[in-house]
C-alpha cells in the first residue's frame, strides 16, 4: 500500500520517517488500509511504524530521504 506524507511525498512499508510534533523516527512496517478510499487512508491512523507506539495519519509524518 502507498501513500503519501503531509508534504505529498510517496510513503510506503519500508520508508524512514519522522514523525511531526515529536520528532521520532522510524521505518513504516505497516499501512492497514482495508477497503478505505485514498483520502480516508491519508486522514485516518493507520500507519505503524517499527519503534513508535500506536498508529498514526500519514499526514502526521514527514519522508526522511528516498525508498
Amino acid at each position: 500500500m502507498m501513500t503519501y506524507d503531509r508534504n505529498r511525498n510517496a510513503i510506503t512499508t519500508g520508508s524512514r520517517v519522522m514523525i511531526n510534533g515529536t520528532g521520532k523516527t522510524g521505518t513504516i512496517k505497516a499501512i492497514k488500509a482495508d477497503g478505505m478510499t485514498p483520502g480516508q487512508v491519508r486522514r485516518s491512523k493507520t500507519v505503524e511504524i517499527d519503534g513508535c507506539d500506536g498508529q498514526f495519519e500519514p499526514i502526521e509524518l514527514i519522508r526522511l530521504g528516498m525508498h
